[in-house]
């Protein structure tokens, strides 16, 4: 009753905040709804009718128990059905918390955890948010419950059973039950003369996982979900291993401190990392000790999964959440032990009620908050992604393809066909936009006119991904047909940042009518070059780096070589060209070249020095061709026909390969600095080469 209480009043409080409508706090929840009507209409894994299949929702599970309700529930409802499943899943996993916390010490306990549970915040916020928070904190307390009671029996029936769900409920799952596995195989090993009627199940967790991982292979040709591809650290072009170690580690670092009690009480409470460690210790100590490890081997696990992915902290924690249960059951066995190391019974029974009424009281000060915060986020995306895809609906017509890097809203409300930039849903676009804005400008070029997008409806300015800089590609109108500018006050996202649309950080979503007009304008040089064109380097297009072998030679680790857009008008036209910033140099191979006879290599590059009124070379680099020093180039920095030091986005320059260079048809250029190794190092904005003979 308290666990319903409570996810009631969150929901209530959400209300108030929209006029009496329950609306979620993330524009993702539309995502799976949308999935889910998908899965209703007999469109699996297909986010609109004649779309490819992609994963773009991150639980395949819960889509498709949100698709069968959506074939008896109508589309307005399924919202609601969603969370009310969420609310009973809660309540579910509040009473599978007490009789674990029963099973592992005593009754007492599992009633402390449990209430605790009841009460915890960002729980409260996740189960009541429409994701699948709540069906995968009932699975992993679920599954830690079944473990527990079959390990005493050396026989795992339940365990697999329960375990199964949640592989493919969540990718977080499956590492909590490859511990679990693991301690159920050291049990059974070490057991050796118990039964073992039943364990072959224990197969049917790894089978589940290999089967989601095959039908998503079949299905979309990858078996890589696509949030991964979007969101993970290993996908963003940072380099170095190292410098992606480096993310992991310190993203984990402060989930740790967050949720531990480190930095902030808002989580869970004061000092519970070293509750929960002594709760680990008390485990082990009393015979415990392979479910301590399985515990201990998960929540570890988890962790570092969840933080390989640059937005592990964002949405208020969620991929977190649903695991907060096993930490403040811990918290409280650990609070339990260290009653009990007070010696004195009496002592020891203050001690404790002591510590875990601080506990409660930190709890029951922060929920509150948590149900304002997601009130007040709800109303952010109200006023944001509903809001326009409303605006879409009644304004654009029914065959408008829009661009959004918000995907959910949109194609839940709008009915319009809606093109991913972030490339969740769209296929092809999660590379691009990582890489930047002028990958994801020739992305979209690349497109076949009827499937480009006809309107844009995206944020004026975000962090996540370079759509603020689109309107550089002249891709867009000359004006917005109209924005929305949030009037929702700004909400702290402490602990763990909120969302954008609540922080202020894009405060503004403009939509836009396209125009392609542009498309193409760069391919060519934007003045005469002698011979004949017989290959063009498109810098910033990620096919055409691929096909032509190009890469930055960074001269310092660490400085990315970041994609972008420029555009400038030449002789009365205007030019839309992609780049990178080159801080060092670069290599590229020139294919179709006659062997010996002179090249020229003609550079679109922005060689401005990046110091005003200084002279660091950064525009000068040394030429290789096939491996041999061919000379010096110095890039032109001052346009023809425009005054000295008038702004531009590039200027055009040539340099010679000499005949005996040309070795082959096929040759490599490195551009390099002229004192390796040390500064100053060239530093420009490639966009374009070409080779003429």
């Amino acid at each position: 009753m308290l666990a319903l209480l409570a996810a009631v009043a969150v929901l209530v409080v959400n209300a108030a905040h929209n006029q009496g409508r329950i609306v979620p706090p993330l524009d993702d929840v539309y995502i799976h709804l949308q999935y889910a009507r998908q899965v209703g209409l007999g469109e699996f894994l297909r986010y609109q009718a004649d779309a490819p299949r992609t994963t773009g929702a991150s639980s395949l599970l819960y889509v498709l128990l949100l698709g069968a309700a959506s074939v008896v529930v109508p589309s307005g409802l399924l919202l609601y059905a969603a969370i009310a499943f969420g609310v009973v899943c809660f309540v579910a996993t509040v009473v599978l918390v007490a009789l674990l916390g029963r099973e592992l010490a005593s009754r007492r306990v599992g009633l402390v955890a449990a209430v605790l549970t009841a009460l915890c915040g960002p729980l409260l916020w996740g189960v009541t948010s429409g994701m699948e928070v709540a069906l995968v904190a009932v699975l992993v307390a679920g599954v830690l419950l079944a473990f527990v009671r079959e390990q005493q029996l050396g026989r795992f029936v339940v365990t697999p059973v329960v375990a199964v769900p949640l592989v493919l409920t969540r990718p977080e799952g499956l590492v909590l039950v490859v511990a679990v596995t693991v301690g159920a195989v050291v049990t059974l090993v070490r057991g050796r003369r118990r039964p073992a009627v039943g364990n072959g199940l224990l197969v049917l967790p790894p089978l589940a996982a290999l089967a989601q991982l095959g039908l998503y292979r079949l299905l979309t040709g990858s078996a890589e979900n696509t949030g991964l591809q979007a969101k993970s650290f290993v996908s963003l072009p940072l380099g170095s291993p190292l410098e992606v170690a480096d993310r992991v580690v310190t993203t984990a670092r402060t989930a740790l401190e967050l949720v531990g009690g480190v930095t902030t009480t808002e989580v869970v409470g004061p000092g519970v990392l070293v509750l929960a460690a002594i709760g680990l210790a008390s485990l082990a100590l009393s015979g415990r000790r392979v479910v301590a490890g399985v515990v201990a081997l998960g929540l570890a696990g988890v962790l570092l999964a969840v933080s390989t992915l640059q937005t592990a902290l964002w949405h208020d924690g969620r991929y977190l959440q649903p695991f907060l249960p096993a930490v403040v059951l811990l918290a409280v066995l650990g609070i339990r032990a260290v009653g009990r190391a007070a010696g004195d019974a009496r002592n020891g029974r203050a001690l404790t009620a002591g510590l875990v009424a601080v506990l409660a009281a930190f709890t029951l000060v922060s929920t509150p908050s948590w149900a304002l915060r997601q009130g007040e986020q709800a109303a952010g995306i109200r006023e944001s992604a509903v809001s326009v895809a409303q605006w879409l609906k009644g304004n654009t017509p029914p065959d408008a393809i829009v661009a959004v890097n918000d995907v959910g809203a949109v194609a839940w409300f709008s009915d319009r066909r809606v093109l991913d930039l972030v490339g969740l849903t769209t296929p092809g676009f999660a590379r691009p936009a990582l890489e930047g804005p002028g990958a994801m400008y020739e992305q979209l070029a690349h497109l076949p006119p009827e499937r480009r997008p006809s309107y844009f409806s995206i944020f004026d300015d975000t962090g996540l991904v370079g759509v603020g800089d689109l309107p550089k590609a002249r891709i867009l109108g000359d004006e917005p047909l109209t924005s929305f500018a949030l009037k929702s006050p700004v909400r702290d996202g402490a602990p763990f940042g909120g969302i954008c649309q609540t922080t202020g950080d894009c405060p503004v979503i403009s939509v836009w009518r396209a125009d392609w007009s542009h498309v193409g304008s760069g391919d060519l040089p934007d003045l005469p070059v002698p011979g004949r064109i017989v290959d063009h380097v498109n810098v910033g297009d990620l096919a055409d780096e691929a096909t032509h072998g190009y890469g930055v030679d960074r001269a310092i680790v660490g400085v990315v070589p970041k994609d972008e857009i420029r555009n400038q008008e030449v002789a009365g036209r205007v030019v839309v060209d992609s780049g990178r910033h080159v801080v060092g140099g670069e290599h590229f191979t020139l294919r179709g070249l006659t062997p010996g006879r002179p090249a020229t290599l003609t550079a679109r590059v922005d060689a401005r020095e990046p110091v005003r009124d200084r002279n660091t070379s950064a525009g000068v680099v040394s030429v290789a061709a096939g491996g041999r020093g061919v000379g010096t180039w110095e890039f032109a920095t001052e346009v023809p026909g425009l005054p000295a030091g008038s702004e531009h986005s590039w200027a055009q320059s040539s340099f010679t390969i000499p005949a005996e260079a040309v070795t082959s048809p096929d040759l490599e250029i490195t551009l390099g600095p002229q004192q390796p190794f040390l500064a100053p190092y060239p530093d420009y904005r490639a966009f374009s080469y070409w080779a003429s003979q």
